[in-house]
């Protein structure tokens, strides 16, 4: 009982040494302050220093000169701390991706979708128009990117969706016209 209450009392120290040091760290990271799309070129104000962080992937305050100025490859969340792997040519969307806008009008999406939400995208039948098998668009799942919401409430929102470029073309006919529907769905796939 003795050797186990040592060690504990030792695991309990280790980590309030850690803890200490972690939040003692002064360099830090940057991390951005807004939502930044792939290809948007970084400036200092897009930038802030955040504590804590020993990660040497992460660039430190020290480091922003050479990050400043360049283009990020991946679009960024507000929040998200800056890594060296995530600034250069822009590589979104991935080889066989499609990013996709999709104008939709309040009842064709869920109102409080955000980025990451994983929806299906469904076309609407036209009234009147008739449809067979062979004239059918399929539904497809796609991931939320983005999504700009209009001031004017009867306006249209316009959500970015991140899908295979195959499903991107195959539904960009009914997205054109404003006849698709969207759905968020698990984000685990069945």
């Amino acid at each position: 009982m003795l050797f186990g209450g040592i060690v504990v009392l030792a695991c309990a120290f280790a980590s309030a040494a850690l803890t200490l040091r972690v939040g003692a760290s002064k360099d830090g990271a940057l991390a951005v302050q807004a939502d930044l799309q792939a290809g948007h070129i970084l400036t200092a104000a897009d930038l802030r220093a955040v504590k804590g962080s020993m990660d040497a992937d992460l660039v430190t305050p020290d480091r922003a000169r050479k990050v400043i100025g360049r283009q990020t490859k991946v679009p960024l969340m507000a929040g998200t701390l800056l890594t060296a792997n995530v600034v250069g040519d822009p590589a979104f969307p991935q080889p066989g991706l499609a990013v996709i806008g999709v104008a939709v009008k309040p009842g064709q999406y869920p109102p409080d979708l955000a980025p990451g939400n994983r929806v299906s995208v469904s076309p609407i039948p036209e009234a009147g128009v008739m449809t067979d098998e062979k004239t059918k668009v399929k539904t497809v799942v796609a991931v939320v990117t983005k999504v700009d919401r209009p001031e004017q409430p009867q306006n249209p929102a316009v959500v970015t969706l991140l899908l295979p470029q195959a499903d991107a073309q195959s539904v960009s006919a009914p997205v054109a016209q404003g006849l698709v529907s969207l759905m968020q769905i698990s984000p685990k796939t069945p």
